[in-house]
C-alpha cells in the first residue's frame, strides 16, 4: 500500500486521471459482471416457481443489513460511509428491481411529515414511491398489492391514530426495517426517521430488535407500564400507545432488543413476573439495529 501511494506520488495530474479512468472502467465491469449474476438468480427463482415451488420476494432487509455492516466494518480511507453505502443501496435497488419492479407506499403523519427522502435514499432512484394522505390509505396498498413496501413515519405520542394499530393478527403486513439504517440525509429530512413495512417474512439479521403490540388495561397508568417494562428487560423502549374507545384496553407499541419473532412467550413470561397481565399480545414486526452514527465516521 505504502508502495502505490508512492507511485501515485510521482505521477502528474494527466497521470492521475488516468489512474481514475482505469478504476472508473474496472468497478463498471464489476458492476456489469454483478447485475448478470444478479439476473441468474432471477432466473433460478423463475425455474423453482415454474416447479412449483416459492421462492421468497426480492427485498431481504436483513441480508441488506449484515451487507452494509460488513462494508462498514471493512472500509477504510477517506470516502465516506455514508456515500458508500449509498452506492450499494443502489446497487442492491437497481438488482431487485430486475427481479421484480415494486412500488414504495409513502404515508404522512398528522403534522403532514412523510420520509421520502429515506424512502429515495432506502430504495433507490428507479422505484415509484406513491405517497398517501393517511396511514390507513398507504397500509391498505400493502395489504391489496398495489405496493411491496410501504414507508412510514416513526410512532409519536398522542397520534390519534397511529398506523402500528392496522397491525393486526388478520394481516401479513409487518414492520421489517428501521430507517435511517447507516448515515442521515443532509438537509431536507436530515432528522426524520421511520419504519419500512411489507408482506414477508421476519429474518434474524444477527443484531436486531422485535416490536410488539400489548393490550392492557386502561387502569394501569402508562408509568408503571414504562417502569414495569423497562425493570423487566433492560433496553427496551415504549414507541406509542393508543386507547381503545370501545372497551378499557389500551394498546401499547412496546421495542424490545432481541429477535423474539419466534419466542413471543418469553415477553409475556416477563409481563408476568412485572404484574402485568396482558389481555393479548403479538409480534407486530422486527428489524436490524442500525449502524451506530460513530461507526459511520
Amino acid at each position: 500500500m505504502a508502495q502505490e501511494f508512492e507511485n501515485l506520488a510521482n505521477l502528474d495530474l494527466d497521470g492521475l486521471r488516468g489512474e481514475i479512468d482505469e478504476i472508473d472502467q474496472t468497478l463498471q465491469s464489476l458492476i456489469i459482471r454483478r447485475t448478470k449474476v444478479v439476473q441468474a438468480v432471477g432466473a433460478y427463482k423463475d425455474r423453482v416457481i415454474a416447479a412449483g415451488g416459492k421462492v421468497k420476494v426480492p427485498y431481504r432487509p436483513a441480508r441488506e443489513a449484515r451487507i452494509m455492516r460488513t462494508l462498514v466494518s471493512r472500509h477504510e480511507g477517506a470516502f465516506p460511509k455514508t456515500a458508500l453505502i449509498q452506492i450499494w443501496r443502489e446497487m442492491i435497488a437497481a438488482g431487485t428491481r430486475l427481479e421484480a419492479p415494486y412500488t414504495v407506499a409513502l404515508c404522512r403523519n398528522a403534522d403532514g411529515q412523510d420520509c421520502w427522502e429515506l424512502a429515495r435514499l432506502n430504495f433507490g432512484c428507479l422505484n415509484e414511491i406513491v405517497e398517501f394522505d393517511t396511514p390507513r390509505e398507504a397500509f391498505g396498498a400493502l395489504e391489496e398489492g398495489r405496493a411491496a413496501v410501504g414507508v412510514f413515519p416513526k410512532p409519536e405520542f398522542g397520534e390519534a391514530m397511529p398506523w402500528w394499530t392496522l397491525l393486526n393478527a388478520q394481516s401479513a403486513v409487518r414492520v421489517v426495517s428501521k430507517l435511517p439504517f447507516g448515515g442521515r440525509p443532509v438537509g431536507r429530512g436530515e432528522q426524520t426517521e421511520g419504519f419500512v413495512l411489507a408482506a414477508i417474512d421476519l429474518e434474524d439479521s444477527g443484531d436486531d430488535r422485535t416490536l410488539f403490540v400489548v393490550s392492557l388495561s386502561k387502569e394501569i397508568s402508562m408509568d408503571t407500564v414504562r417502569k414495569k417494562i423497562a425493570d423487566g428487560i433492560d433496553g427496551s423502549a415504549i414507541l406509542g400507545f393508543s386507547d381503545d374507545m370501545a372497551s378499557d384496553r389500551r394498546f401499547v407499541l412496546v421495542d424490545v432488543p432481541g429477535f423474539f419473532c419466534n419466542r413471543a412467550d418469553v415477553f409475556q413470561s416477563t409481563l408476568a413476573e412485572q404484574g402485568l397481565d396482558p389481555e393479548s399480545l403479538r409480534v407486530v414486526g422486527a428489524y436490524a439495529v442500525p449502524i451506530f452514527e460513530d461507526a459511520m465516521r
